[in-house]
């Protein structure tokens, strides 16, 4: 399943958006919140997800994720987690192209290729049929227990601008090896703990993210992963 999800000035191409034509419009224009909207009426659905929870909602976005898995050495010479940053690209309306499934792997490979100091939306400039906009960010914020940190999807600043529950931190509830091979991180299922956006998030089709082996205590990295999210339920839509 997959093709190719920093901030533009997303309200000022909503107004000058042309209608679409009877054909309708390139695959891949961002269809949330009125932004460019492809019109894409498909009934949305999770691929394979085996080991892990089947939704218990409708889905409601997909969105491919490319950034970067961020690691603390421990005490023990061992990478910990430290959480994620990556942006969100619009993928909800090309599920039916046939190179979809291979969306992320395509996006992963120009993403690693590219400098360090390259946005991850430059990073999918020769990948056709994707709306190079994002529609929102995923990182680590504080838990809404009080106690480490969850990550967040967050579309409170571009997709749905000035919706302030536009967003969703979650917990993860169940995960499974990445059929793909160990370097890439783990598919997860996480519920929703605080915001509208979702009720489910589902990580699939994960490439690369998995830090070296070994490390020197204290020692930091970022690893460039690319991955789909696919958001279930919640109360925002397009």
């Amino acid at each position: 399943m997959l093709l190719s999800l920093v901030p533009l000035a997303l309200a000022a191409s909503s107004v000058a958006a042309p209608s679409p034509s009877p054909a309708g419009p390139p695959k891949g224009f961002l269809g949330f919140g009125g932004q460019g909207n492809c019109n894409c009426n498909q009934n949305l659905a999770i691929g394979n997800i085996a080991g892990l929870t089947p939704p218990s909602h409708s889905v409601s976005f997909i969105a491919l994720g490319v950034g970067t898995q961020n690691y603390t050495c421990s005490a023990g010479g061992t990478y910990a987690s430290a959480g994620a940053v990556a942006s969100l690209f619009d993928v909800s309306c090309i599920t039916s192209s046939p190179d979809f499934a291979t969306l992320s792997s395509k996006a992963f490979g120009s993403w690693n290729k590219a400098s360090a100091s390259a946005s991850p939306a430059s990073a999918l400039n020769s990948i056709q049929g994707i709306n190079k906009s994002p529609i929102g960010d995923h990182y680590f914020t504080t838990s809404p227990s009080g106690n480490g940190t969850s990550p967040k999807w967050d579309m409170t600043s571009k997709a749905f601008k000035g919706n302030t529950n536009a967003f969703v931190i979650a917990a993860k509830q169940g995960s499974v090896p990445s059929p793909g091979g160990s370097t890439n991180v783990d598919w997860l299922y996480l519920t929703s703990v605080g915001g509208a956006l979702a009720d489910e998030i589902y990580r699939t089709e994960t490439q690369g993210g998995q830090p070296p082996a070994s490390c020197t205590a204290g020692q930091t990295t970022t690893v460039k992963y690319t991955s789909l999210y696919y958001l279930t339920g919640g109360s925002v839509k397009k």
